[in-house]
């Protein structure tokens, strides 16, 4: 009988076995993952964006821990900046009072002294910016491969096939069904399968508010230096940072249906994207796109953040790690650290992840993230 097993091999499964077994080098930890290239996992198709700029205390803790442990060979740490229109204004600066009283070194900008730092960005429209100078963001594939590589080194099985149902006793599973027809033995699992945590959760009778979200990376060439800009986050929704000869840009259509949708819609950049940029980057009124990805995320309806931890009056030992909406990445290796202390004492022993529980599932009482989507 394994002891863990996880459920998906991303970022969020392969930190929870890390720290699983560097608590307890003896653990027997098994990763499920299907696909070892990862061509349609969410961790690879992200933008890498690792920020502070939370809302909610337990997501500003979760991204500077990994800021603290993650190697600095994989950071541009070019900062990231949050720019709110007049109406934003006082929800912002509620979020810099948080992000202060967190020790973030965090920054206040009024529009003419933003205008003055970041020149290639209009302010006309803007009340006011905050500055995270510490935060920046890394390449999301080899993120993913050094958590795996830790994983395996540390003992990790990793089996490449696929959870498709469970077997219970009382209020516990016992068995993980496999797409092989095998079945694994286990006297804890993880859901970390991302956007297909939802189907695994209500075969293990404990739904969650979790659905596939499509979202859409564009490269833009252009000419100009823009490599000095911060992670730019507008109230638009629009998400830009430098990358290469141009800008990565994205801006996620929340009301598109939920569903494994891989389509590419080439209307949208034209339509959506590129009268929000141009707008907020005139210089670019050259610029050309060269190319655009399609991914997910494993986006929470209900709330918009992470649902993290067990239920006990449905499953005693199945445990939840879903529904980060875009925030899985950069807060895997905190999330595997808060997993393996609750698998290992039953409670959460650095960063204390409660609010984050399926409770509030059962409750629907949101526990809403207001940072700027």
């Amino acid at each position: 009988m394994a002891d863990t097993v996880i459920v998906g091999g991303g970022a969020i499964g392969c930190a929870t076995a890390v720290y699983l077994l560097r608590d307890e080098p003896s653990r027997d930890v098994v990763v499920l993952e299907p696909d070892p290239t990862y061509a349609k996992a969410a961790t690879p198709r992200a933008s890498g964006g690792v920020r502070q700029l939370f809302s909610c205390p337990e997501n500003i803790a979760l991204s500077r821990y990994t800021l603290e442990v993650t190697k600095t060979d994989t950071w541009h740490r070019n900062g990231y900046l949050f720019i709110a229109s007049v109406a934003d204004t006082d929800a912002l600066r509620a979020n810099f009072e948080t992000q202060l009283a967190m020790d973030v070194r965090a920054e206040w900008l009024e529009p003419a002294h933003l205008a003055e730092r970041f020149p290639l960005l209009a302010t006309d429209d803007l009340g006011a910016a905050v500055l995270s100078a510490d935060d920046g963001w890394l390449d999301p594939h080899t993120f993913l491969m050094r958590l795996r590589s830790e994983a395996e080194s540390l003992g990790a099985r990793f089996l490449r096939d696929r959870a498709v149902d469970f077997a219970f006793k009382g209020r516990l599973v016992s068995e993980v069904v496999l797409a092989s027809g095998d079945r694994l033995p286990a006297e804890h699992v993880v859901n970390a399968a991302g956007c297909w945590s939802p189907e695994l959760a209500a075969r293990a009778g404990v739904p969650i508010p979790v659905e596939p979200m499509r979202r859409y990376e564009h490269f833009v060439e252009a000419d100009g230096d823009f490599g000095a800009l911060p992670f730019v986050k507008d109230p638009a929704g629009l998400a830009l940072r430098p990358e290469g000869a141009g800008l990565s840009v994205g801006l996620v259509d929340f009301g598109h249906p939920g569903g494994f949708d891989e389509t590419i819609d080439s209307s949208y950049f034209d339509k959506v994207v590129w009268p929000a940029l141009a707008h907020r980057v005139p210089a670019l009124d050259r610029a050309r796109l060269r190319s655009t990805t399609v991914g997910h995320y494993d986006q929470n309806r209900l709330d918009g953040n992470a649902i993290i931890g067990n239920w006990p009056q449905a499953r005693e030992n199945f445990y939840l790690a879903s529904g980060f909406s875009g925030h899985g990445l950069m807060h895997a290796p905190g999330v595997g650290r808060a997993l393996s202390e609750l698998i290992a004492y039953g409670e959460f022993r650095t960063i204390d992840l409660g609010r984050l529980g399926y409770g509030r599932i059962v409750k629907n009482q949101p526990y809403a993230e207001r940072g700027i989507r």
